[in-house]
């Protein structure tokens, strides 16, 4: 078998010793390794393709879904606007006319300073005041003032600051200094002075006017903060089905940011986000994985049903992520929602299939892909798939499925669509969509199943149940060559599937294991006692080894005819473990009796012991409806007994160990095949033998009498 060959490849590769070869080790690894690959798609958050600013729409963008969306682009528009509005906030300034009253006449003394210093020396007067002034007066000033007669500069000084503390008097912002410089000009001319001396007056006086209210940056950033604070966000309500763009329109920067949001990928493209959705999404992966192993021992034990439910998964995180580049305007109602849940029920059953269930509506919501009334929408579908799946028995039912899939998804499209707000007629239009997703998953599923079942070598129920038919060919050459042995495997059927029932077990494969169980004995069926038919007995001239040999070849050449036929590995299985390595109890004690030396190991049987409950099941109905009919005359007392007997005969033997069967499994196991076998092999009332005279008119028909 290629995939056999290919799976054997891969494990040659994987390790041999060392932590990672262990069981727990192996699990530890493919957890990891899907949280990785999980984290791919939740950390890619890019454009869908095609839409770029500035350039043509390819494609008409509809929304896929109904939206509140924040326009960014408005909002900080509104919210700049709110705080260019606010006008600064001044501070009077109590000390300005004092500080410019003590600058005037440090001014006017150091140049009378200057004077007394350099009499008859400009020049030095000059170089001494621009020395202390220049930056601060200002050098035409100082020239101004230099060039002065003595007397005027006393003239002048006592005018600068006459002028400037009445200007100063008033309120004089930062924006009104040209005024004031304005005024103080005007006033100038009113004095009766000489050029020099008005020049002067005018350069100094300028130089000294300063604003007397400050502007208070603490408050006015407060002020403005607080209108910016009182501006709501621009909220736009985006309906379901409504243009964002047409094809061929040039796309804006606020048509991006709809269609991003619109996406899902507004979420997550700050690092904080990234790591938040990794996070959340890791521990329900190691949420599922703890749940399986502490409750679902049967997924768990199967490395292969992890890496099934692992790629169902991924599979879907990366088809929806894909759509959100590929294509986003698509309806997520048009999407196979349930596709995951279905493929998880039928090759592995409805517990994984609810806990997968729950992974795949949280990273639906994580990527963006749905959301609100969706995830209700996501959940309901898929739950009510994996109900529906309950009650499958044939493979074409999964058409019946399909057009139940159809109507549901329609309903629970059209019924989300209403709850989000939509109209009536959107709605139906979500319907419709709704509809062409159900045909999508009933499509999908029906092509998947078998791909899926052949690469994870999975056996399904609906697998099981064509097996089970009695036209399958083993059974008909059972059924022909091995009478006997074919009415025991019915009988034991019967018996391995409502313990099964009981216990929790899968009932199917246990009575489809049941049917199989025997069917090396087609091989020589007159070795043995069911199909002799009370004829010879080829035994009773064979030697007690060699019939022993004889007995445990029907195992091995069991296997190899369900190989032939290609049953699947869980029937096999069952098959190669029914005896375990159990001692051919007959012919040992046949052979110690005639004594002689003797290997108990030359009378086991070469298969192994049982791993799974349902193997188990098969053993004890096996050896328990044998046992019975062995009994001369079967009460339930002594069918209990004898089946007690047996099962503490395995037990001690050690061929249960691999099983998962509890003390309590087991109590249940007798009680049902107690109650059964007694039902089956009742004492039968004898009848007695008809009266002579009855038989004389045996052969006359009674006639209608006239009227």
């Amino acid at each position: 078998m290629p995939r056999q060959r290919l799976i054997n490849r891969l494990a040659r590769l994987w390790p041999k010793s060392g932590w990672v070869a262990t069981p727990l080790g192996k699990r530890v690894v493919l957890g990891i390794a899907v949280i990785i690959l999980a984290s791919i798609p939740l950390a890619v958050r890019v454009v869908p393709l095609g839409y770029e600013v500035g350039e043509s729409a390819p494609r008409t963008f509809k929304a896929p879904r109904s939206i509140q969306y924040v326009d960014e682009v408005a909002t900080s528009a509104l919210r700049r606007a709110a705080s260019d509005a606010v006008l600064p906030v001044y501070v009077f300034d109590d000390d300005a006319q004092s500080e410019v009253r003590t600058a005037i006449v440090e001014f006017f003394s150091s140049a009378a300073s200057a004077r007394v210093s350099y009499p008859a020396d400009p020049a030095g007067q000059t170089a001494l005041l621009n020395e202390r002034f220049a930056s601060t007066v200002g050098t035409e000033t100082i020239a101004a003032v230099v060039a002065l007669p003595d007397a005027s500069v006393d003239t002048v000084e006592r005018n600068v600051e006459g002028l400037v503390s009445n200007i100063l008097s008033g309120r004089i912002e930062e924006g009104d200094l040209a005024s004031a410089q304005d005024q103080l000009a005007r006033s100038a001319e009113l004095i009766p002075l000489s050029i020099a001396e008005r020049y002067a007056l005018i350069t100094a006086g300028t130089a000294f006017l300063q604003p007397t209210y400050t502007v208070d940056t603490a408050a006015t950033s407060r002020a403005r903060a607080d209108a910016i604070d009182r501006v709501s966000p621009v909220v736009i309500v985006v309906q379901e089905g409504e243009d964002i763009v047409e094809r061929g329109d040039i796309v804006t920067e606020r048509e991006i940011e709809l269609i991003r949001t619109l996406s899902g990928l507004e979420r997550g493209t700050d690092a904080t986000s990234v790591v938040a959705g990794i996070v959340l999404m890791s521990l329900l992966i190691i949420a599922a994985g703890a749940y399986w192993a502490s409750y679902d021992q049967v997924t768990w034990g199967l490395l292969r049903n992890l890496l099934l439910l692992a790629s169902l998964l991924l599979g879907v995180m990366y088809i929806s992520r894909g759509m959100t580049i590929l294509a986003p305007e698509v309806s997520p109602y048009l999407m196979p929602v349930p596709l995951a849940a279905i493929l998880a029920r039928l090759l592995l059953g409805p517990r994984p299939a609810v806990v997968l269930t729950v992974l795949t509506t949280v990273a639906a919501l994580l990527l963006g892909f749905s959301g609100g009334v969706q995830v209700v929408a996501t959940l309901l579908s898929s739950l009510a798939a994996i109900v529906a799946l309950k009650g499958l028995s044939k493979r074409s039912h999964l058409f019946y499925l399909g057009g139940f899939m159809i109507v549901l998804l329609g309903l629970v499209s059209f019924g989300s669509s209403l709850a989000s707000g939509n109209a009536p007629a959107d709605a139906f239009v979500a319907g419709l969509y709704g509809l062409a997703g159900g045909l999508t998953t009933a499509v999908l599923m029906v092509g998947l199943l078998p791909f899926l079942e052949f690469v994870f070598g999975v056996t399904t129920d609906i697998t099981l149940l064509e097996l089970g038919n009695p036209s399958h060919p083993l059974l008909r050459r059972l059924m022909t060559e091995a009478p006997g042995t074919y009415a025991h495997s019915v009988i034991t059927a019967n018996l391995a599937e409502t313990a099964a029932e009981a216990i929790g077990a899968n009932q199917l494969l246990a009575r489809v294991g049941a049917y199989f169980h025997d069917v090396g004995k087609v091989v020589r069926p007159a070795f043995y006692a069911e199909n002799q038919a009370g004829g010879e007995n080829p035994h009773d001239s064979t030697s007690p080894l060699l019939s022993a040999r004889i007995i445990v070849a029907h195992v091995r050449e069991g296997v190899q005819l369900a190989e032939q036929h290609g049953l699947p590995a869980e029937v096999i299985d069952i098959v190669r473990q029914h005896h375990g390595t159990s001692v051919v109890g007959y012919f040992y004690d046949k052979a110690s009796k005639k004594g002689g030396p003797l290997l108990e190991a030359d009378f086991r049987y070469d298969g192994k012991r049982p791993a799974t409950r349902e193997a188990a099941l098969v053993m004890f109905a096996d050896m328990a409806e044998a046992g019975v009919r062995s009994l001369g005359k079967p009460t339930p007392q002594k069918i209990e007994q004898m089946i007690r007997k047996m099962v503490r005969g395995k037990i001690e033997d050690h061929q249960l160990d691999d099983t998962a069967l509890t003390i309590s499994d087991i109590e249940t196991i007798i009680r049902v095949y107690t109650r059964m076998l007694s039902s089956i092999y009742h004492p039968r009332v004898e009848y007695l033998e008809p009266a002579e005279e009855g038989e004389s008119h045996a052969g006359e028909r009674r006639e209608p009498q006239g009227a």
